[in-house]
């Protein structure tokens, strides 16, 4: 285990994981006609392929339909609204549509609170724009093992986040890409579950990552930063500052990285997620040194200037990014992100990390200074 020094977990101290909800039964404002995505809000045009999965998925979740045909065209009628999820304190990976039955985490410092909807495991999978029903299923018995489970445990033992973070760090991973290390940190803070439901979470490593996301998606919402809330929805990337409700975007370029054999040739969707925040943070892109295998597979894809990277980007009293230091450095930083397929079949296609063109982050900082 490698020392890791306190500045690069101690922003999150005071922040638990407090339990697990349903989503409209926490913020109110989230209806059943209510669907909440990734990133900025969508201008016209169709949705991206795998996130129409995913709403078809959510309205089947939330019953409201008894087949991917009768979703499919109340979408097409306007009958649901989507929304940027972190506007109402939410946020959500990848592709997943969070809907107001779904489960989930509840992370804040007792007072305060961010939200971020459990998922279901291995592919196919609701985060990565999945057509097919299973995720609905999988999803289903992940809430009725949270709701019957792991919501007493956490009402009496809220995980201190700071732990976790401080143990994934030392233990190789960079708490974005790789995340088993905090997976097996959390769930040692987690008592009194059966055995078929640890031995579920044990094998779902990235069950940790909305968590890791929650964390993040806090310091940006309620921390000293001028970034409130960050993440991508296939079609464009977007920040937001504190105080506004307008997004600041770019067109989002598909993440680089290294596919998995079986998809070699495919087309990724542009960089998508609310998991951007925890880059935004610190960890990720800019923990990178933590996860040496990692950086080490990415080594030809990488900046030359990877591992120096953090201290060109980060904020040295918050450490999260700063648009001025990004700005004065020339230097975006670096987000790490999966790569979800375009078409109608979405899926994973491979990990990997996309770099912010510098005129957002210009943007923001003639913003800021107006």
């Amino acid at each position: 285990m490698t020392q890791i020094p306190d500045n690069r977990y101690r922003r999150f101290e005071n922040l638990r994981l407090e339990g697990v909800a349903r989503l409209g039964d926490v913020v109110p404002d989230v209806h059943t006609r209510l669907l909440l995505h990734a990133g900025p809000p969508y201008m016209a045009g169709p949705l991206p392929a795998p996130v129409r999965n995913a709403a078809i998925n959510a309205i089947l979740f939330e019953r409201l339909a008894d087949s991917a045909e009768d979703p499919a065209a109340m979408l097409d009628r306007g009958d649901f609204k989507l929304s940027p999820a972190q506007d109402v304190g939410v946020t959500t990976p990848l592709a997943q549509v969070v809907s107001a039955s779904m489960p989930v985490f509840v992370i804040g410092d007792g007072d305060r609170h961010i939200y971020a909807p459990l998922v279901e495991g291995a592919p196919p999978a609701l985060r990565f724009g999945s057509p097919d029903s299973q995720c609905v299923d999988n999803l289903r018995l992940h809430a009725r093992f949270a709701a019957l489970e792991l919501a007493a445990s956490l009402d009496k033992h809220p995980v201190p986040l700071a732990r976790v973070i401080e143990y994934a760090l030392a233990n190789g991973n960079d708490c974005h890409t790789l995340t088993d290390q905090a997976n097996q940190a959390l769930l040692s803070h987690v008592s009194d579950l059966s055995s078929s439901y640890r031995t579920l979470l044990e094998q779902s490593p990235g069950f940790v990552l909305p968590v890791l996301m929650g964390a993040c998606g806090w310091l940006l919402r309620y921390g000293n930063s001028p970034i409130s809330a960050g993440g991508g929805n296939g079609r464009e990337f977007g920040l937001r500052l504190k105080g506004e409700s307008h997004w600041l975007t770019t067109v989002a370029e598909p993440p680089t990285g290294p596919r998995f054999p079986a998809q070699a040739g495919k087309t990724a969707l542009g960089a998508i997620g609310d998991s951007a925040v925890i880059d935004l943070c610190g960890l990720g892109g800019q923990a990178l040194d933590c996860a040496r295998p990692l950086a080490n597979e990415w080594r030809d894809l990488l900046p030359d200037d990877w591992e120096h990277r953090p201290d060109a980007v980060l904020d040295a009293n918050t450490g999260v990014v700063s648009p001025a230091e990004v700005v004065r450095h020339q230097t975006p930083p670096i987000i790490n992100l999966a790569l979800v397929g375009a078409d109608q079949d979405g899926g994973i296609l491979g990990k990997g990390f996309y770099l912010p063109p510098l005129a957002l982050f210009q943007q923001l900082a003639a913003r800021m200074a107006q």
